[in-house]
């Protein structure tokens, strides 16, 4: 039900977001290792709290009018302006609850071979890209509400996170959250495997610049015998 109502009224919101519905990339050098996205039960999640927080103003804001409307009776006043505040009300939760579809549908967490990027937001839409070199943790959280809807978030954090400027639920811009995951673990491991093999690839290089410092030396060794051979044959030949 609550689909078909945002289907029905997305048409009238979402020219007025001016979105980018573009998949992001990963940079130049990593390939994707998974895509994912929100299971639709953090959707579900979106909603309810859209509902409990409109609910919320509403149901007070209805309360303080029949009591004024009781004490003054001024009962037609009263009805006119509740139903003023309903009908602003529902016209408020009908534009978040299509803001919250199109930012589910928006959102894709790419894990690469190098780093991951992260995509989300509907009203301002945000890219995030973390250097697997950089990440210092990678943890699994979920709250009581989460577990009741059966999802998880992944928070992956880099050197300085808890510095950085604040951002979406009280997050960095040194950290990524990736909501919404059913399989928070498997994810965590993956990218776990991807900052294990990055690191070790870059430990096992060797110096760009010391084969070539190697061979220098041995020319410069070979062209010193030679020097001294020549030398030895001339003093020999005047010698004789």
């Amino acid at each position: 039900m609550i689909s078909a109502f945002v289907t029905a009224l997305r048409p009238l919101i979402t020219p007025l977001l001016k979105l980018r519905f573009e998949p992001p990339a990963l940079p130049e050098g990593s390939h994707t290792l998974r895509r994912l996205k929100p299971s639709e039960r953090y959707l579900s999640y979106a909603y309810l709290g859209a509902f409990v927080g409109h609910a919320a103003v509403f149901l007070p804001a209805l309360g303080v009018l029949l009591v004024a409307a009781a004490v003054s009776r001024q009962l037609v006043v009263s009805i006119i302006v509740a139903g003023l505040i309903l009908a602003a009300s529902l016209v408020s939760l009908a534009v978040t609850l299509v803001t919250l579809r199109v930012d589910w549908e928006l959102r894709d967490y790419l894990i690469g071979s190098r780093s991951l990027r992260l995509r989300q937001g509907a009203i301002v839409q945000r890219e995030l890209t973390l250097s697997y070199a950089n990440v210092q943790n990678v943890e699994v959280n979920q709250g009581p509400i989460e577990r009741l809807f059966g999802f998880k978030s992944l928070r992956v954090s880099t050197a300085g996170g808890g510095r950085g400027k604040s951002q979406e639920h009280g997050s960095s811009s040194h950290e990524a959250r990736l909501v919404g995951l059913e399989d928070a673990e498997a994810v965590r491991e993956l990218i776990l495997g991807a900052l294990r093999q990055h690191r070790d690839s870059g430990l096992g290089e060797p110096a760009p610049e010391a084969p070539r410092t190697h061979a220098r030396l041995l020319e410069e060794l070979r062209d010193a015998a030679l020097t001294l051979q020549r030398a030895a044959e001339r003093r020999a030949r005047r010698m004789g």
